[in-house]
């Protein structure tokens, strides 16, 4: 069984350092059509209406792509102060049900997410925008990035219950959660 859930932990990082990876590369090439915008915008006097709008879906993809990454680096934002003055068994325990919450909350958006995604397949709305995608595109990547925060907050919660470090950075070995 501990075999097993190490299989699962790698399996789960390695998706998230690749998502993270895809982020990271939207984010360079979209930073550098926006360079290029400005660059023919203001020397060839040439626009493309169409790069706001790819930016705007770039930076949605690039939240929800990278955010359980970021959580189970521990790099996200957090308020250590009050974690400083706790004793240690009241921290873990904050730190447990904090992460639980968390998940539930991001399951039930994530749930919700779901059904708009599905209700606007069916229904092909698109955004009225220069573009006109196809809505379900672009809204697609909540629920999905959501799934995998939930799961990170679940394992983020376990970590700390059981007294092992939040980093998930830390060597993998047979039982890591």
């Amino acid at each position: 069984m501990r075999a097993f859930f190490g299989f699962l932990a790698r399996w789960f990082d390695r998706l998230n350092q690749v998502l993270a990876a895809v982020a990271c590369t939207l984010l360079v090439l979209i930073t550098l059509a926006v360079c290029g915008e400005i660059f023919t915008r203001s020397f060839l006097d040439i626009s493309n209406p169409w790069l706001v709008e790819l930016s705007e879906i770039t930076l949605l993809y690039l939240t929800f792509l990278a955010a359980a990454w970021v959580l189970g680096n521990d790099k996200h934002v957090s308020i250590d102060l009050l974690v400083g003055y706790m004793g240690a068994r009241l921290a873990k325990s904050l730190q447990f049900v904090l992460s639980w919450i968390a998940a539930i909350a991001c399951f039930v958006v994530c749930y919700f997410g779901v059904l708009t995604v599905v209700d606007q397949y069916q229904n092909e709305i698109r955004e009225p925008t220069i573009m006109a995608p196809l809505t379900f595109w672009i809204t697609a990547v909540v629920p999905f990035g959501l799934l995998l925060l939930g799961l990170q907050f679940l394992r983020r919660g376990l970590r700390a219950i059981l007294g092992m470090p939040l980093d998930i950075r830390v060597k993998h070995d047979e039982g890591q959660i």
